[in-house]
């Protein structure tokens, strides 16, 4: 009987990940092609199935999760998550010009921007003075990125993609795809997609903070958030 359940459930879950991918009307007939398509090309084995905890290889952290306060561990969450996909994001940029995923997202932004100063790229990505500065610096001398005059303020600069930058960024940019798909491949589209409007809550009500009281003292932040915290409620 267990192992009836657990063929059931492997039917759910691909189930789900048919209604997912899959263009076509989502009825037993495509699902049995999508399904036989998927064991041809070894997308689906017949392995034996295990449980998420069993899966987990450190003990030791699922209980130290477990003990977190719940605000604290899903705090804890969203840092561990973005270590992993900066763990993720180096190996798939491995034999790139690209050191790391903030190299990466400037190139992007610009792409996207067509140009952008300086500032914008560190404001945008929230990162250090001089760890912005650092890298906008690599990326020139690698000859990804060439300084222009600013059109509009001749006092400044902007920064735009080299021939060989567009090239780099092309070759990322297919890389990154497949790692986000991959990031996420462990949970569906329809369970992720309702957390974004709790983090872009977050986000917009932190990056106000961040941008424009970034040198005041703890006790004034702490105060300030205090008194916005009644806006985002």
């Amino acid at each position: 009987m267990e192992n009836s359940y657990k063929v059931i459930k492997e039917l759910i879950d691909l189930w789900e990940a048919f209604e997912n991918e899959a263009q076509e009307q989502h009825d037993l007939l495509n699902f049995s092609e999508w399904l036989t398509g998927q064991i041809k090309e070894k997308k689906v084995t017949n392995t034996k199935l295990e449980s998420k905890s069993q899966l987990h290889y450190h003990p030791e952290t699922v209980e130290y999760l477990s003990k977190l306060q719940p605000h604290s561990r899903f705090q804890e969450y969203i840092l561990r998550i973005a270590r992993f996909e900066e763990f993720y994001i180096r190996k798939y940029l491995i034999d790139l010009p690209l050191n790391s995923r903030l190299e990466y997202l400037f190139l992007f932004t610009i792409e996207n921007l067509e140009k952008a100063r300086k500032t914008d790229l560190i404001n945008i990505h929230l990162v250090e003075y001089t760890t912005g500065m650092d890298t906008i610096r690599r990326l020139i001398k690698n000859n990804l990125l060439n300084e222009l005059p600013d059109e509009q303020d001749k006092r400044a600069k902007v920064l735009i993609l080299t021939n060989e930058g567009e090239e780099v960024l092309y070759k990322a940019n297919r890389r990154m795809d497949e790692a986000r798909n991959m990031f996420l491949a462990c949970i569906s589209p329809n369970k992720w997609k309702k957390t974004l409007s709790v983090l872009r809550e977050i986000n917009e009500f932190h990056s106000n903070i961040y941008l424009n009281h970034y040198d005041k003292p703890f006790a004034e932040i702490s105060n300030l958030m205090d008194s916005l915290k009644h806006l985002h409620k």
